[in-house]
């Protein structure tokens, strides 16, 4: 996986190339579909309902699109990949998402950076 330099940042909004799309599909799935979570809203930032029409429009996306997200967005993606690897474990992630557990980790700090570096 190419490291997340490719996001580009812009104000308050990140572009995701279709490889991290697909991990963005992966992750937003997971947490909607896939695992309970309780006090979703303020685990992942926002409802389930402000996710869902995010997730369509990523099945219905052409491949090799560029998606872009805004910050709450953004935040809302960091949280779903924290909550899916604490969720699903090692095995479990590579498995269900088809990306390396090791690899999203370092996505995850990655993302933080970003994120935190918006703050300011």
């Amino acid at each position: 996986m190419e490291r997340l330099s490719h996001i580009i940042t812009s104000g308050f909004q990140f572009n995701l190339d279709s490889a991290k799309r697909g991990l963005l599909h992966s992750v937003l799935n997971e947490i909607i579909n896939g695992f309970f979570l309780p006090d979703f809203n303020k685990v992942i930032g926002t409802d389930k309902e402000n996710l869902e029409p995010l997730l369509a429009h990523l099945c219905d996306l052409p491949k090799g699109a560029v998606i872009t997200l805004d910050r709450a967005q953004t935040i809302a993606f960091h949280n779903a990949l924290r909550e899916s690897l604490r969720e699903l474990g090692v095995e479990e992630f590579d498995t269900r998402t088809g990306y390396r557990f090791e690899e999203v980790q370092r996505i995850l700090r990655e993302l933080k950076v970003l994120i935190d570096d918006t703050h300011s």
